[in-house]
């Protein structure tokens, strides 16, 4: 949670102004998005290794397809989703966004708690 509650702030002020900025030929925002989420991926593969970080489902194991699905479904649309509220162009915009991005978690933790008959 420490890593997420921090990554969107490390990666807005890893980027440059420049905007026409490409690193191996890809626009830099994406590149440091694909960085970003490889060295997030590292950590939890540490994590894991080490005994700290316990994934219970079969698909999410270190093999090659495990890796690419906490690559994707995991860490980059995070990182997606930072570009998109930095490409934003006014505060109300950016704000709105981001209000979608915590609504969604509540409405789903309301409707869980719902069908699992917690009462009011």
């Amino acid at each position: 949670m420490f890593m997420f509650a921090i990554a969107g702030i490390i990666f807005y002020h890893s980027l440059t102004e420049n905007k026409e900025l490409k690193i191996l030929g890809l626009p830099e925002k994406w590149f440091m998005a694909f960085l970003f989420s490889a060295f997030c991926v590292f950590v939890e593969c540490l994590l894991n290794k080490g005994g700290h970080l316990v994934w219970e489902y079969p698909f999410w194991y270190r093999s090659f397809g495990g890796v690419w699905l906490i690559f994707i479904i995991g860490y980059f649309w995070f990182f997606c989703s930072c570009i998109l509220v930095i490409s934003l162009k006014t505060i109300n915009a950016k704000i709105r966004f981001i209000g979608l991005l915590y609504s969604v978690p509540i409405i789903m933790n309301i409707i869980g708690l719902g069908i699992l008959g917690w009462k009011y």
